[in-house]
């Protein structure tokens, strides 16, 4: 079994704040000034915000397509079901509704299975919890609310995502320290050091000749 030279990471690195904290960062705060221009809460896009931010280029377009379906998935079936508790008189037991907000995120989990879109499963279950759990004084109207600011908090994740740069990864043998060499793994045997004096190890010339 191959055995791989796994180096420890620096101190200096470990302690070091990566982009994507500083893009999580940037998002939650960019929700929290549109919230308080357009004078709303913004808690719901900031938890879509801090979500939502990935580590890689290549996740951006996957994963922004998960959010918006996931957004699209849970607003719908949200504001269906607090409009139908609503209509019912039984939005206002609280008991009740956590019952039938917990059994709901069963056949939505199944349906993300079955469009084959596993990774909208979860931003579709918290755009319901949030819906539900809290439904507002106007059910309907804070419902869609909600869902609004929850794509605003996708939209602006996503812009982030897209416009900061992302931390360069580095290859294995691209890059060494000054100074640096390489060490042997422990508990490997290294081959001795061939040199001119070793036995087999001659001039290219010597090679072909006959012994006497």
């Amino acid at each position: 079994m191959e055995q791989k030279n796994i180096r420890p990471m620096t101190p200096e690195r470990r302690h070091r704040i990566g982009m994507r904290i500083i893009k999580t960062v940037i998002a939650v705060f960019l929700c929290g000034v549109l919230a308080f221009l357009r004078n709303t809460s913004a808690l719901y896009s900031m938890f879509a915000a801090l979500f939502c931010v990935q580590n890689s280029a290549g996740k951006t377009v996957h994963s922004s397509i998960d959010r918006v379906l996931g957004t699209l998935i849970g607003g719908v079936v949200g504001v269906l079901t607090v409009h139908t508790m609503n209509a019912m008189n039984i939005l206002h037991i609280d008991l009740l509704r956590y019952l039938l907000m917990s059994l709901l995120l069963i056949p939505v989990i199944e349906l993300c299975l079955v469009i084959k879109k596993p990774g909208c499963a979860g931003m579709a279950c918290m755009v319901i919890m949030c819906l539900v759990v809290d439904p507002g004084d106007k059910p309907a109207i804070d419902s869609i609310e909600r869902v609004f600011e929850t794509a605003v908090g996708v939209a602006l994740a996503c812009g982030i995502d897209v416009l900061l740069p992302y931390e360069p990864v580095a290859q294995a043998g691209t890059e060494r320290a000054p100074g640096r060499e390489d060490k042997p793994v422990p508990g490997t045997v290294q081959p001795p050091e061939r040199t001119a004096d070793t036995p087999g190890v001659g001039a290219p010339d010597d090679e072909g000749e006959d012994e006497t």
